[in-house]
């Protein structure tokens, strides 16, 4: 074991197909953790309703709760975005 080389891989895979038209587009964020936790209160306060719909989402559909809820992912994240900018 000793004598065997480590082999890293280091290659970042990018999946470039595009989404369905039915999912709507938005932008990332672009914050890092510190400014998202410091407007998490208000980020909760004002999308909770989204991120029930969301969270009710994964559950109803366990283990491929992120494929099937992209939709309301995108709402989650629309109104993140609204608060923090």
């Amino acid at each position: 074991m000793a004598g065997r080389e480590a082999r890293f891989n280091q290659t970042t895979l990018v999946d470039t197909t595009p989404l369905p038209a039915s999912i709507p587009a938005v932008t990332e964020i672009g914050a890092s953790s510190a400014p998202l936790l410091s407007a998490s209160f208000f980020i909760g306060a004002r999308c909770k309703a989204y991120n029930d719909d969301f969270m009710q989402c994964k559950t109803e559909k366990p283990g491929r709760g992120e494929l099937d809820c992209l939709k309301e992912g995108r709402r989650v994240t629309r109104c993140a975005k609204s608060v923090t900018f």
